[in-house]
């Protein structure tokens, strides 16, 4: 009976073997001390699920959370500067630490830094996914971490969770798992974790507006991550990293933290590169016509939903779309220079050439070259 009750909840993970596994600051590096026994259960969980097969790469936050004391500082800091001096000391305490429990499984790990650079770059993007590729082939476990020593705020992904995200495109991953010290999504109402959620669906409301300790991250990064993944058909699931074997139990289909479900239709090569470009060089923020027209309707953005316009940015940066009340529902590659589409906001498409004096496109991001996020 028990064996029976077991299979029924077991969840589908479908034919996942390549996994993208995310693990917290918190997790291991809790309060700026690192943390071997909790690296030395997830070496051993990763060395076991190995060897049935899996293909695992880590996406390790806390070179800072682990760096800032040896600096004097009794909390994590927020100053680029600060931050880049204490990432500089801790990351390679933590590469010591991985790869000394790792070895007790006869497993090599090998440290890649990135930057936002690195995945907006056509060339380092490629140049990453082969290394990658041949990593995974002699079973080594790549460890990836922001390049947070030498990346200023211009240069940076934004956190470990969006960066994980990112890394299931390029190394085209199956699953993606992240390790935090929360239990996964919670309901609102009661606390209970939330098992399962559709990629789409409106979950603000459960969403505590909560930091990590080391003060990025948080679960609004979390499931912003999923929602990013989704959009390659990645599922992501969310769980506490601290509890023993929970990398095994998940992978053996236990519903352990909260599943979040991608949908369905994946993304055209082209869609899929816009997606996962790093960084938004600006903010259009739209009226509430234009935003059910182009998530509902599949309208490309004209000048005339346009409210607002942040930042200074060229033909063809990728920007940020905002609703009326701030939220994010969408990303694409611009026609025209912030400037310009300033001028244009709220005109009719009949009066471009009037303003600009010329005109190139009528769409200022044409629905080939939006993704939604939501």
């Amino acid at each position: 009976m028990r064996s029976s009750n077991r299979a029924a909840t077991q969840r589908q993970l479908g034919n996942a073997k390549r996994v993208v596994v995310k693990v917290g600051s918190a997790v291991v590096a809790g309060k700026g001390r690192l943390r071997p026994k909790v690296v030395s259960i997830l070496a051993r969980d990763i060395s076991a699920v190995q060897k049935q097969g899996f293909e695992v790469v880590l996406v390790v936050s806390g070179a800072v959370a682990a760096g800032f004391r040896l600096l004097g500082m009794p909390r994590s800091p927020t100053a680029v500067v600060e931050r880049q001096a204490a990432a500089s000391i801790g990351q390679h305490r933590l590469m010591a630490t991985f790869a000394r429990v790792f070895g007790r499984h006869r497993v090599h790990v090998a440290q890649l830094l990135m930057s936002a650079e690195d995945i907006d770059n056509r060339r380092r993007f490629l140049s990453a996914r082969h290394t990658l590729q041949m990593l995974l082939a002699r079973g080594v476990v790549p460890i990836i971490n922001e390049n947070d020593a030498l990346s200023d705020d211009e240069a940076k992904v934004g956190d470990n969770d969006h960066l994980a995200a990112m890394v299931t495109s390029v190394v085209s991953a199956d699953l993606l798992i992240i390790l935090s010290r929360v239990r996964g999504l919670y309901h609102e109402e009661d606390g209970a974790v939330i098992p399962r959620v559709e990629v789409g669906s409106r979950v603000e409301h459960h969403i505590s507006s909560a930091v990590s300790e080391s003060g990025v991250g948080g679960m609004a990064a979390k499931v912003s991550a999923a929602r990013l993944a989704s959009h390659w058909n990645v599922p992501t699931i969310i769980a506490d990293g601290t509890e023993p074997t929970t990398l095994r139990r998940i992978l053996a289909g236990e519903p352990i933290g909260t599943m979040f479900v991608p949908r369905e239709k994946k993304l055209t090569a082209r869609k899929k590169w816009i997606a996962v470009r790093a960084k938004s060089r600006g903010v259009i923020r739209v009226d509430n016509g234009a935003r059910i027209a182009l998530s509902r309707k599949g309208a490309s953005l004209l000048p005339s939903g346009i409210l607002d316009v942040e930042g200074r940015f060229a033909i063809g940066s990728r920007v940020d779309v905002q609703d009326e009340s701030g939220e994010v529902f969408a990303v694409g590659l611009v026609s025209y220079a912030a400037d310009d589409i300033r001028r244009l906001r709220g005109k009719r498409i009949a009066e471009i050439e009037g303003v600009l004096g010329y005109v190139y496109v009528k769409e200022i991001v044409h629905r080939n070259d939006m993704v939604l996020l939501i």
